[in-house]
C-alpha cells in the first residue's frame, strides 16, 4: 500500500512540474524598421529584431570608420486608447572617434505594421535634433 501511494504522489508532482514547465511562453519579438537621423545628418536606416522587454543594439560606422551611430530599442506591447500596438523606448548615441558627441532619446507608441514619425527638439542642449521614422511588427 505504501508503495503504490509513494508513485501517485511521484507522479502527480512530475506531470504537474512538466505541466507548469511547459506554460511558460516565449517573450514574443519585434521586427523594427527605423530611418534615424541625429544632428541634422542624413538618416540611417536600421533594421533589427528586439525581444519584448530586452534591449537590442544596433551600429553603424561611416565609411571613414570615424562615427558611430549606436541606436538602442526596448520594445514591448501595449495599449493606448483601447488600441494595441508596440511602445518602443529608443536611444540614440553619436560618437566621433570613440567620444560621446551627441545622445537623444525618444519613447514611440506605435500601432503594429504602421510607421509613426518622431522628432525631438534639442532645447539649448549640444545633441541638436532628432528624427525617427519607426515601424514594428511582432513575429
Amino acid at each position: 500500500m505504501k508503495k503504490s501511494f509513494f508513485s501517485v504522489v511521484a507522479a502527480t508532482v512530475v506531470l504537474s512540474f512538466g505541466i507548469s514547465s511547459s506554460s511558460f511562453a516565449a517573450a514574443p519579438e519585434y521586427q523594427v524598421s527605423m530611418r534615424v537621423g541625429l544632428k541634422g545628418q542624413a538618416p540611417i536606416s536600421v533594421n533589427t529584431v528586439a525581444k519584448s522587454g530586452k534591449k537590442s543594439f544596433v551600429s553603424e560606422f561611416s565609411d571613414d570608420g570615424q562615427n558611430e551611430t549606436i541606436v538602442e530599442v526596448l520594445a514591448k506591447k501595449s495599449q493606448v486608447n483601447h488600441k494595441d500596438g508596440i511602445f518602443m523606448d529608443v536611444i540614440v548615441t553619436k560618437r566621433v572617434r570613440g567620444v560621446k558627441k551627441a545622445s537623444e532619446r525618444a519613447q514611440v507608441f506605435a500601432l503594429e505594421n504602421q510607421e509613426m514619425e518622431f522628432g525631438v527638439g534639442s532645447k539649448g542642449r549640444m545633441a541638436g535634433n532628432m528624427s525617427l521614422a519607426v515601424m514594428a511588427h511582432q513575429l
